[in-house]
């Protein structure tokens, strides 16, 4: 079962590593999975100004869980807190790894190890929640990401 999960991560990377780089803005809708939420996001972020400025921030918002967005928005405001420290190196980082954690009635955790510019390998919790109500229900949208932690020294 792990196996299969993790495979479903690949393709998923493999999917919407195209779509991030070409500057169309992915759209939450039912039909996209937990573990793909977070590939689209981390690949607008991996590739955050192609093809314009910050189009990877825009991106990552637009699968901002509407908890998340009452939270840290409006997007300037979300924008900023990416630029700043401890989120700054998600911002065209090397490379990214997605794992699954765990999960629950309506949740997922996963565990996203990237690979900063500067080399170091940080790991964060990642958490997607199904939206019960209203424009997005039933779309999987982030709610939660941890602050960063060093998990090793890349290449």
């Amino acid at each position: 079962m792990l196996y299969r999960a993790i495979f479903t991560v690949l393709i998923s990377l493999l999917c919407f590593s195209t779509t991030a780089r070409t500057g169309e803005l992915v759209y939450p809708n039912p039909d996209i999975a937990p573990a793909e939420v977070i590939a689209i996001q981390l690949n607008g972020l991996q590739y955050n100004d192609s093809p314009k400025t910050d189009a990877g921030i825009r991106q990552t918002w637009a699968f901002a869980h509407p908890r998340n967005r009452a939270m840290t928005g409006p997007l300037p405001r979300f924008a900023s807190m990416l630029k700043g420290p401890g989120y700054d190196m998600m911002l065209n980082h090397a490379s990214h790894h997605i794992v699954p954690a765990n999960s629950g009635d309506g949740w997922q955790q996963f565990d996203v190890f990237m690979e900063a510019g500067n080399g170091k390998v940080m790991q964060f919790a990642w958490i997607v929640e199904k939206v019960t109500e209203g424009r997005f229900k039933d779309c999987w949208m982030t709610v939660a990401v941890s602050a960063p932690r060093l998990a090793g020294q890349g290449s």
